[in-house]
């Protein structure tokens, strides 16, 4: 959005308030993100005093997000946010996804609100390696993404970073779950064939729900999956896209 248009959007319906960010940082700091966004021109410090952009940081006090589990007014024993996205029975062994959530809403404000709001994980190996077995991250992962999503009267929207790569294979059930429910997931890899000098990988975006795919001049639907390649810049990434 607009430094200079006061936070706001155009659309079809006018002018509009820009969604609420919320980054959890599990995985790099908030001054990491700051640097790297520095570079692209944005001033998250700014953001974040300005109240558009709110920081949950998973770093601090590791897989005890929050400290007064009962600020919310909710007890442990009450089926409600994470719980209600997964089977009573498997409620159990959810506190650090549970405390993650209620961090998040307090992040965010009043949950009445009805502006927009989204949620940026980076990344979800970062949580689902704290929990004790793969099993209580093949519950808490979806569940935390579930809960988050219908945080708000608003629409809430979840961006999660997650490496593929960096789980054993008997390990993958919540990533699994985590792409079966996005509208859209981009996928990056480097290059089979090794190093190039002018391409270092290859990324596509598949639009699963068509919920974010937008339509031709003549009315027809977008490619499912958009192919590209890209190069890494101290500036960012520059990106080709692969025609076929």
């Amino acid at each position: 959005d607009d430094d200079d248009d006061g936070g706001v959007e155009e659309g079809g319906g006018g002018r509009r308030a820009s969604p609420r960010v919320c980054l959890v940082c599990a995985e790099q700091d908030f001054a990491h993100h700051a640097r790297v966004m520095g570079k692209l021109g944005r001033n998250l410090r700014a953001d974040v005093s300005s109240g558009a952009l709110a920081v949950v940081d998973a770093l601090a006090t590791p897989f005890a997000w929050c400290a007064d589990p009962g600020a919310s007014g909710q007890s442990r024993g009450t089926m409600g946010g994470v719980e209600a996205h997964t089977r009573r029975a498997d409620a159990s062994g959810l506190d650090g996804a549970r405390d993650l959530f209620r961090a998040i809403a307090r992040a965010l404000g009043d949950d009445d609100d009805d502006g927009d709001a989204v949620v940026v994980f980076d990344s979800l190996n970062a949580l689902a390696d704290g929990e004790p077995t793969a099993a209580d991250a093949d519950r808490a992962v979806p569940s935390l993404l579930a809960s988050v999503s219908s945080l708000r009267r608003g629409s809430t929207a979840v961006v999660a970073l997650a490496h593929r790569d960096a789980c054993a294979r008997d390990g993958r059930g919540w990533l699994d779950a985590a792409r079966r429910r996005a509208d859209v997931v981009v996928s990056c890899r480097a290059l089979t064939t090794g190093h190039a000098t002018d391409v270092h990988g290859h990324v596509s975006a598949e639009h699963r729900t068509g919920r974010m795919a937008t339509t031709t001049t003549n009315g027809s639907a977008a490619p499912r999956r958009v192919d590209a390649r890209f190069r890494l810049t101290e500036l960012g990434p520059k990106v080709t896209r692969v025609h076929v």
